[in-house]
């Protein structure tokens, strides 16, 4: 009887042909089908600005969630990779592919300084350091002798009281000289640094700056400045108008954080030095100074400077 179905085309060599593909084939479908979704660590440190996190996955992109804003991330070779940036606590970053979950930790990162208080101290330092020299000498000049005159001024009154009158009238009027020319000089000063100053408000990973010559990156968190990058086109560094600008945009981040920003530029500028005769495309160096690390990276295309504590 077997014989006979097998006669009468009810299972012949024909059907066998496309049943096995058939069965391989939902068997190639059934592996396809497996997520798979890792990291390469578990606990990512903070690197400058922020954490990279990295992994595998069989899907097409990975979710997550940062600030409570689900984001995405392409797998490319099955591989893929995105940023967090840093908090003054620790992050859990929960990934998803497909069915799959995993759950990674970012670390905390300390706080410069509080972010309107910083913003404000180097604002008025990049207004100030637009003020004619003449003027600067000026004010330096009356804060100097501010205390002598007004020493000098009280011994003059116990013997003329009328020359110290008239002396006091005269340090008075050139005060309110000198006063009124500041003000001036300062909205000048504030017309031309439009556009190097920083928000007095901000939070998250930031460019604030944007100049011809350079830009600063800020990462604030519940007011907390975290760090900032000061970055400049290797090109841009090699003309006095970029050195210039790029040199008071250092100084000025290491003064506002309270680090020495002499012994800051001196040591950066040997390390410049150095890299001339390096051949190596990329190069790194941490200066630290009361307690502020300025780490630079060297490239062919842009120097960097990202300042933490």
């Amino acid at each position: 009887m077997i014989k006979n179905i097998i006669n009468n085309g009810v299972i012949n060599m024909k059907s066998k042909s496309l049943i096995f593909p058939t069965i391989l084939l939902a068997l190639g479908l059934a592996g396809c089908g497996k997520q798979e979704l890792t990291t390469t660590k578990s606990q990512y440190p903070i690197n400058d600005m922020a954490a990279t996190i990295k992994g595998t996955s069989s899907a097409k992109k990975v979710t997550y969630k940062l600030n409570n804003q689900t984001k995405s991330a392409p797998v490319n070779s099955d591989t893929f990779f995105f940023t967090v940036p840093a908090k003054t606590t620790a992050q859990s970053i929960t990934i998803k592919s497909g069915n799959k979950t995993k759950t990674v930790t970012v670390a905390s990162q300390n706080a410069l300084a509080k972010y309107d208080q910083f913003a404000k101290k180097y604002n008025k330092s990049v207004t100030q350091s637009k003020l004619p020299t003449d003027l600067v000498a000026r004010l330096q000049k009356a804060q100097k002798t501010q205390k002598q005159s007004i020493t000098d001024l009280k011994e003059l009154a116990k013997t003329d009281p009328s020359a110290a009158a008239k002396q006091q009238a005269t340090m008075s009027a050139e005060a309110q000289q000198l006063n009124k020319d500041y003000q001036q000089a300062t909205k000048a000063a504030a017309k031309k640094t439009k556009g190097q100053t920083l928000n007095s408000n901000a939070n998250g990973l930031t460019t604030q700056v944007k100049t011809a010559n350079y830009q600063i990156r800020t990462n604030v968190d519940n007011n907390q400045l975290l760090s900032m990058a000061l970055i400049i086109p290797t090109a841009k560094l090699k003309t006095a108008d970029g050195q210039k600008d790029f040199g008071t945009a250092l100084a000025l981040m290491a003064n506002a954080a309270g680090a020495n920003s002499k012994e800051v530029l001196k040591q950066f500028g040997d390390q410049v030095k150095k890299q001339k005769n390096n051949t190596s495309s990329t190069q790194t160096h941490t200066i630290t100074s009361n307690g502020i690390h300025f780490k630079t990276a060297v490239s062919a295309e842009k120097i960097y400077v990202f300042m933490t504590k």
